[in-house]
């Protein structure tokens, strides 16, 4: 798998295990909130994160989970970027929940100047 998998009761994470095959189950982004207290789980600049200190602090009860019900795409890889970006292009993002209600907004890779812009 490409991602860390979660073994959760509620939102408290009981089990993590790093990247196993996949079963279309809840995973870690890679996203968290942290106490200066975890510093107490890595030994060394060996330390694997997702390994030792994940896994000890979900036994602890220390980790918790949200869950994300919305769209999430990793962009790790150049292919990743054109895929969302092509997305973005064919107006069909899924994380563009919002509207323009006519708002000019200024666009990467777009006309920087102001007569550049009111002028394309």
């Amino acid at each position: 798998g490409r991602f860390g998998s979660l073994r959760l009761d509620q939102n408290k994470i009981v089990g993590f295990s790093e990247k196993p095959v996949g079963d279309g189950g809840w995973i870690n982004g890679g996203f968290f909130v942290l106490s200066t207290d975890v510093m107490q789980y890595i030994t060394d600049d060996s330390t694997i994160w997702e390994r030792y200190p994940l896994e000890h602090l979900a036994a602890a009860g220390q980790l918790s989970a949200y869950h994300h019900q919305g769209f999430w795409y990793a962009m790790d890889t150049l292919r990743d970027k054109n895929h969302l970006e092509a997305l973005w292009r064919e107006g069909s993002a899924p994380w563009k929940i919002w509207k323009d209600h006519g708002h000019r907004v200024q666009r990467l890779n777009q006309p920087t100047s102001v007569e550049e812009e009111w002028s394309a």
